[in-house]
């Protein structure tokens, strides 16, 4: 702690109980085998019994950081073999996730709304990016046109929006930022077909 007027050493503070204050705390992850696996973070931040709450904020880094889980790509035909040129309807379920973790010892509950969908459907176009997460036939709204024959892979990229709840009460509060999920590919067929007139048949 640095004070004017002390050119060095170590400062400490008293609290009104005559306890000193105490530092801040913080952790680190770590991995299967006890290494550090990840950045220092601030579990609290010490101080003394009479100092003031401080109002625990989920930050767009920790929000991203949530383990959502990524949107499943629905497809009809639902084993992804479709032809040239005939519609591939794609889905998903629109659903909200809700998640829970702990900011400055106090628990934290998270709820990640989906708000946009970009298909890849990996043959070169542009992903489609919509507000609709789409609709099973007959009522389907999200579909792509496969213009020549091959074997392709899907991908689906949810952004998610998310408000949060600090210890189970008070107001939700908005995310000031957003995350992103990226489905496992899934794979597609698409077969060109002729027809041909033939007499008698």
């Amino acid at each position: 702690m640095c004070i004017d007027g002390v050119s060095g050493g170590t400062v400490t503070r008293t609290c009104a109980d005559g306890t000193t204050a105490l530092d801040p705390l913080f952790r680190r992850p770590l991995d299967a085998s006890g290494a550090p696996s990840g950045p220092w973070e601030q579990v609290d931040n010490g101080g003394c019994p009479e100092d003031p709450p401080v109002a625990v904020v989920l930050s767009a880094a920790e929000f991203a950081r949530l383990p959502l889980t990524p949107s499943a790509p629905r497809l009809q035909p639902a084993d992804g073999n479709g032809l040239v040129n005939a519609d591939l309807i794609v889905y998903t379920d629109p659903a909200q996730q809700t998640l829970t973790t702990t900011i400055l010892g106090s628990l934290v509950t998270v709820r990640a709304t989906p708000t946009s969908y970009t298909w890849d459907f990996g043959d070169g176009t542009e992903p489609l990016t919509t507000t609709d997460a789409g609709r099973p036939y007959p009522e389907h709204t999200v579909t792509h046109p496969y213009t020549a024959a091959g074997d392709y892979r899907l991908t689906l990229t949810t952004t998610w929006t998310g408000a949060y709840q600090v210890d189970g009460t008070g107001p939700w509060l908005p995310v000031l930022g957003t995350a992103t999920t990226t489905s496992t590919p899934q794979p597609t067929r698409i077969t060109e077909v002729h027809t041909v007139l033939v007499a008698n048949p």
